[in-house]
């Protein structure tokens, strides 16, 4: 199989908006042995082996060591070259490259660009290839590929990309245990035990000092990925957009997100919840509950690493956590589209379909066992041992080794999360969490409008945010009434949200037709 390619293979990587720094190209060249053994000349094999480079987010600090690449080439009969571009520059450099056409064979597209003008305009120009009609051939890809996940991230009702998969909730609680059996109290289960338990957290002495210098609740500067939307669907608030009357409206506009408001705005005038939540960053939140600030934190579940940095201070302390709090509607937690973006295979660099297939072929084979032990795990005996056959224990002190040759590749190609192996001792815990986070699939609320596409949210959608996330802060802080709070609705509606509204319902009715 012959597949050429148009894009430079030298690794590169954007370090910051002014500076490009160039390393050295991670792939090298192999052929498959399997089921072939006459190749001919090495020009032959050269030429027989698909070469695919990919623009990958880095989302460290450090650029990724190509430790486990030449591997991952023997094993899937490739050569591989990566650009990683910082997180943080990785829109501005994605939408130079779609309007450049630079892009190499296979690109990453995260979920927050997925809707970005430059994307949806690409794909409804054909700049992308359509891969719904293939997946079928592909054995991994149509076993392990979850068809919600596919269709969150589809474009006009067809499969142009391949998502690398995200959980669809690692929402949840973390609390103190020790503080709850020293008050005599139960882990909650519905929204007024939740109440209950964080008014004892702050006002029942529960760390024993003698003082009322702890909150209920330790919260943060962020109104999705902190408190307030777990909350909020406790209380049976839509996920970003509801059915209504069988007519789409942002969650803003439901009863049930004014009642959340309400109840936050109840646990900072009780002083149930830090008054500094608002300019409180998530490093300093998990600080703050680490030190003992708090009994709780309702945010993404990260106990393992808390757990542990807990312990380290306080032996005595016990971190548990839970996911089902019950309210109006029973058990109820938000979730993302399960994925943290997708790949789009541009046509300018995949000129055949048959290279489409090769490309396609690759990230079928990271989906088997092998391939997928490897960009999950990393080598056996440099980052891992086997206890036994699906068990495995990761080497002490390896943390650092991991996050610069492992990490990187588990993050951007494992599109489906399997796990072949399963880590054995030291890893109860996190066990525990990867068993919540399952367990989240099951009570989970989608939003609806996942795979709609608003010209005006694209265009106004983070400028018009700003309005209802102002408006949310100010309620909570007892700044606006309830007849101010709808005032900023309707300049919402005013400034292009009646726009948005009608746009998502249109797509929405031809999504659904």
């Amino acid at each position: 199989m012959n597949l050429k390619s148009n894009m430079l293979k030298p690794v590169t990587a954007w370090m910051s908006i002014t500076m490009l720094i160039p390393i050295l190209t991670t792939g090298c060249s192999f052929v498959s042995s399997i089921g072939k053994t006459d190749r001919g000349s090495a020009q032959q094999q050269m030429e027989e082996t698909p070469e695919i480079g990919m623009m990958l987010v880095l989302n460290s600090a450090e650029l990724p060591r190509d430790t486990i690449v030449k591997t991952l080439e023997e094993k899937t009969g490739t050569k591989l070259s990566f650009t990683w571009v910082p997180d943080n520059i990785y829109t501005d450099k994605m939408v130079s490259a779609i309007a450049g056409g630079t892009l190499p064979e296979a690109v990453q597209i995260k979920s927050v660009d997925m809707k970005h003008p430059s994307v949806v305009n690409g794909i409804r120009s054909g700049m992308f290839w359509e891969i719904g009609p293939l997946l079928k051939e592909y054995p991994y890809i149509s076993k392990y590929m979850n068809p919600m996940i596919m269709d969150n991230g589809s474009y006009f009702g067809k499969y142009y990309g391949l998502y690398w998969e995200r959980p669809l909730s690692r929402q949840g609680i973390q609390y103190r245990k020790d503080w709850l059996e020293r008050l005599g109290l139960k882990e909650p289960q519905t929204i007024e035990e939740l109440y209950t338990v964080l008014k004892a957290f702050t006002y029942g002495d529960p760390d024993g000092n003698g003082k009322q210098d702890t909150y209920g609740l330790i919260d943060r500067n962020d109104l999705v990925y902190g408190a307030f939307k777990n909350l909020a669907s406790y209380f049976g608030t839509p996920n970003n957009w509801g059915l209504v009357n069988k007519r789409l409206i942002p969650d803003f506009m439901t009863m049930e997100y004014l009642e959340t408001t309400r109840f936050m705005k109840k646990l900072y005038d009780e002083k149930i919840i830090n008054p500094d939540f608002t300019i409180t960053s998530k490093v300093q939140q998990e600080n703050r509950f680490v030190n003992g600030e708090a009994g709780m934190m309702i945010s993404n579940v990260v106990a393992a690493s808390i757990r542990d940095r807990i312990k380290k201070s306080n032996p005595a302390a016990d971190i548990e956590i839970q996911n089902r709090i019950r309210g109006p509607k029973g058990d109820r937690i938000w979730g993302g589209s399960g994925m943290g973006g997708q790949f789009l295979f541009p046509k300018k660099s995949v000129k055949t379909e048959a290279e489409l297939k090769a490309i396609l072929s690759f990230f079928d084979r990271t989906l088997s066992e092998d391939v997928n032990n490897l960009i999950t795990y990393g080598l056996q005996d440099r980052h891992y041992n086997l206890i036994n056959e699906k068990t495995i224990k990761i080497m002490p002190n390896t943390k650092t080794l991991r996050e610069v040759e492992v990490e990187p590749y588990a993050n951007a190609l494992r599109t489906a999360d399997i796990r072949y192996l399963q880590l054995g001792e030291n890893g109860s815990f996190q066990q525990k969490i990867n068993a919540m986070t399952q367990d989240n699939n099951n009570i989970v609320v989608q939003d609806p409008t996942a795979a709609l596409v608003s010209p005006t949210q694209a265009e106004k959608g983070t400028e018009l945010q700003t309005i209802i996330t102002d408006a949310t802060y100010q309620f909570i802080l007892g700044k606006l009434d309830e007849t101010g709070f709808n005032r900023e609705l309707d300049k919402w509606r005013q400034n292009g949200g009646n726009l948005i509204i009608d746009e998502m319902n249109s797509e929405y009715a031809a999504f659904n037709k």
